[in-house]
């Protein structure tokens, strides 16, 4: 085998590799915010991204009191606001990340990538069509329409 077919196929291997981690990623990413949620709660789908139907649900299930309720409040609110930054940072880095394998491809591969892209895209829209969108508070529609 010439030199030039070996590294050719190690590129070729090596692109592969990296489009399977990216996948691996993207799905270790929604997952994690998904499950993380879920896991939180307990039963149907966590507690969401409002923090106070977060204390409301923590209120009813453990009878906390109003002090308890003041004190427990913050700290949801804080976890809030840092789970959102992280969520910012995910998003950036996947974005980074894709530009630059997109940034190491052949035309005839970058063309591919973009089929990819595409049906990832849709097979999200299929999902959220068959298992709900969430809204800002994290509450699922079940497939109905936003306005």
């Amino acid at each position: 085998m010439h030199r030039t077919s070996q590294r050719r196929m190690i590129y070729e291997g090596t692109i592969q590799t990296a489009s399977r981690m990216m996948g691996l990623f993207m799905l270790t990413a929604a997952l994690s915010l998904s499950g993380g949620a879920a896991w939180a709660d307990g039963d149907d789908h966590g507690y969401g991204h409002d923090p106070k139907s977060h204390l409301e649900k923590l209120t009813k299930k453990l009878d906390l009191t109003k002090e308890q309720q003041d004190k427990i409040l913050p700290i949801i609110e804080e976890k809030h606001q840092k789970m959102e930054g992280l969520h910012q940072q995910m998003k950036e880095m996947r974005q980074q990340a894709m530009g630059k394998i997109e940034a190491e491809l052949t035309p005839e591969q970058q063309v591919k990538w973009k089929e990819m892209q595409e049906e990832r895209q849709e097979k999200m829209k299929e999902y959220k069509e068959k298992h709900g969108d969430c809204d800002k508070k994290g509450k699922h529609d079940k497939g109905e329409k936003h306005e």
